[in-house]
């Protein structure tokens, strides 16, 4: 009779038994806002960490850590590039971007942008500076940048932003009419070319770091559309002027003639973007000029362009 007791016991105890070995092997449990996944198989342990929508419930959204504990060693491996924001074509932006848009708004800054250029004296991009005040050829004076960098601050349900991020910005200034820059007296000033029959251009070239603060929304009501705007600062980190000519015998020179012309350090731009889904227009106005203030011609440039998000 105790021998068939344990016999029955036994077999009603064995679907609690498998049953808690299965819920043992698959655990989900919340932490803060992550959500942690344990799963333990007979041959390693597996450990997921995923991030959750704004900590407000338990929908795992994107996962930032997986640990795997197999044969006596340990793996791990974590979302470094979408943490930090770098945005790469095929890097960085999360597979499932279905799921990911439930969890955060994906900014539009990242992305490789070209635009055409001009310069104006009084702050109104409409009112471009005459050719005989400074002689740009505004169809070959262009800007390009790319932004590698991105990351968002949701301020109102995934829909309002503040988006900062970094990139690198090439603007070159191509003179016109046989005229170039050259700094006299420490001041930067506007000058016929010396060898005017062998002239073939001259051009301004300035590099910055580009770091912008901006305000993005996206409506909703059109699918994919965007707009943001607001501040781009910029730090110089390379200038040069270089002439293109013609010697004596025919030979076609390069040359660098200056590396500085005291172009401004650090510049502040109005930028304002709208597109839809990975295409973007854009326009800047800067509030500073391309030279410092008394050292060289007093003009700001303006610009218009392309923008292909990544």
């Amino acid at each position: 009779m105790r021998n068939q007791f344990i016999t029955l016991w036994a077999f009603l105890a064995l679907p609690a038994i498998l049953l808690a070995e299965t819920a043992a092997s698959d655990t989900t449990f919340r932490y803060k806002n992550k959500v942690i996944k344990v799963e333990d198989q007979p041959d390693q342990v597996k450990v997921k960490v995923y991030e959750t929508r704004n900590g407000k419930d338990t929908v795992a959204c994107k996962q930032i850590f997986e640990g795997i504990y197999s044969d006596g060693k340990s793996y791990e491996t974590w979302s470094v590039i979408e943490e930090i924001g770098i945005q790469l074509p095929g890097l960085g932006k999360p597979k499932n971007k279905k799921q990911n848009s439930k969890c955060h708004m994906e900014p539009h800054y990242a992305g490789i942008g070209i635009g055409y250029m001009n310069v104006t004296d009084d702050g109104n991009p409409f009112h471009t500076v005459s050719a005989d005040r400074f002689a740009l050829k505004a169809e070959e004076t262009t800007e390009w940048f790319i932004n590698l960098i991105e990351h968002s601050y949701s301020l109102y349900n995934n829909r309002l932003a503040l988006v900062t991020g970094m990139g690198i910005n090439w603007r070159t200034y191509r003179m016109d009419q046989n005229m170039m820059l050259q700094e006299i007296n420490g001041k930067t000033q506007m000058v016929p070319f010396d060898l005017a029959s062998g002239y073939e251009y001259s051009r301004l070239k300035v590099t910055r770091i580009t770091m912008p603060l901006l305000l993005e929304w996206q409506p909703g009501f059109l699918r994919k559309s965007f707009i943001s705007g607001g501040v781009e600062a910029g730090i110089k980190t390379y200038s040069t002027f270089k002439v293109k000519y013609k010697n004596s015998v025919g030979d076609v020179v390069k040359k660098v003639t200056d590396r500085g012309l005291n172009t401004t350090p650090l510049s502040f731009d109005l930028m304002l973007m709208a597109g839809i889904d990975n295409i973007s227009i854009f326009a800047k106005q800067s509030l500073t000029g391309v030279f410092q203030k008394d050292n060289g011609p007093d003009v700001k440039p303006v610009s218009v362009g392309l923008v292909l998000n990544f």
